[in-house]
């Protein structure tokens, strides 16, 4: 993903005959998946734009979305695990409708992670559990870890600076 992209949700397969597609929902913020918006697909080595034609927001964060010219089952199963991504300044724009102590996963990326104030790693990448975000971290020796991005687990106080501490319950990293 590049730095001028965000993503906010991951097709994850076919929903209908007629190009519907069924989407697990990144995003805090679905009305960014409203009829008429323009999202971006990474296909053959490049973003390519597509216009919202519907959307509806079921069950936890799973979606049912139209793009214009995705118009058979076919199609629809072709872009199976494909990302769905939006300019980031368009974020931006609505940074304000954050609510305090939120940030975007592009803000966590690259954070350093600090365990009993020694340096640990990095954050790498955000996944999406079943209960939750897990926060995907590289340590000095290039093993990667995964944390549930829970409160008790990790401190966010220090992102500005892009650091944040981890609290770990004993046993969840292999050291």
């Amino acid at each position: 993903m590049t730095a001028e992209y965000l993503r906010i949700a991951i097709i994850t397969g076919a929903h209908s005959l007629d190009g519907g597609l069924k989407v697990h929902v990144i995003t805090d913020n679905p009305d960014r998946l409203s009829p008429e918006t323009m999202v971006y697909l990474i296909r053959k080595g490049g973003f390519i734009k597509y216009r919202v034609e519907d959307f509806s927001l079921h069950k936890n964060r799973t979606g049912f979305l139209y793009l214009a010219g995705v118009t058979t089952r076919e199609d629809a199963e072709n872009l199976k695990g494909i990302e769905l991504f939006i300019p980031r300044e368009i974020a931006e724009s609505t940074r304000d409708a954050l609510e305090e102590d939120s940030y975007y996963y592009y803000e966590i990326l690259g954070c350093s992670v600090y365990l009993n104030d020694s340096a640990f790693g990095t954050v790498t990448d955000i996944m999406q559990g079943g209960a939750g975000e897990i926060l995907i971290v590289q340590d000095s020796n290039g093993r990667e870890h995964m944390i549930p991005f829970v409160e008790a687990m990790v401190e966010t106080g220090r992102i500005r600076e892009k650091r944040i501490d981890i609290h770990p319950v004993e046993g969840l990293l292999d050291l």
